[in-house]
């Protein structure tokens, strides 16, 4: 894994409580595209998360609970297979990447894989008719064809912690 040099930021790129998108709901949950780079061999570390405050977003009053994942919304059947994973699944899910969260105080809300890696897509999971306002920092990596295979079986939920164990 070889770094380009490469930074990119992720911000506010849902503008709308009903976003155009490659999106899914269910069960007053939202799990919508942020993020797509389809290219081989190259992935996007995720160094850092924040939430865009009011001063920053106008007209943004309260902030909104999101999770980021690299879960693409079309790897679900339909709507009812999403809301059995987003009430069940999705906090233990290996393609999550990381959190923001306003319950946890005056301290960090924010929660991050410091060591995952994102290969195609990133997307984000959050509350119906409420609007995420985010800044996501990636940088980008060249891979090997088989460091893309690991990095891609880990975002599909199964675990590596065991192999040559």
């Amino acid at each position: 894994m070889k770094r380009t040099g490469r930074r990119l930021t992720l911000s506010n790129d849902i503008n709308s409580a009903t976003p155009a998108n490659d999106t899914i709901t269910s069960n007053d949950y939202r799990l919508t595209t942020i993020f797509n780079d389809d290219r081989e061999n190259f992935a996007w570390k995720i160094v850092d998360i924040k939430q865009l405050g009011p001063a920053v977003v106008a007209g943004a009053n309260r902030p909104v609970n999101w999770a980021l994942m690299s879960v693409r919304p079309e790897s679900f059947n339909d709507p009812a297979e999403f809301g059995v994973w987003s009430a069940n699944r999705q906090p233990f899910d290996n393609s999550l990447i990381g959190t923001y969260n306003i319950e946890w105080g005056s301290g960090n809300p924010y929660s991050l894989r410091v060591d995952h890696v994102a290969t195609n897509h990133l997307s984000l999971f959050y509350p119906v008719n409420k609007i995420p306002y985010y800044n996501i920092t990636l940088e980008e990596y060249e891979i090997s064809s088989r460091e893309e295979i690991m990095f891609k079986i880990k975002e599909t939920s199964q675990s590596l912690n065991q192999i040559g164990e």
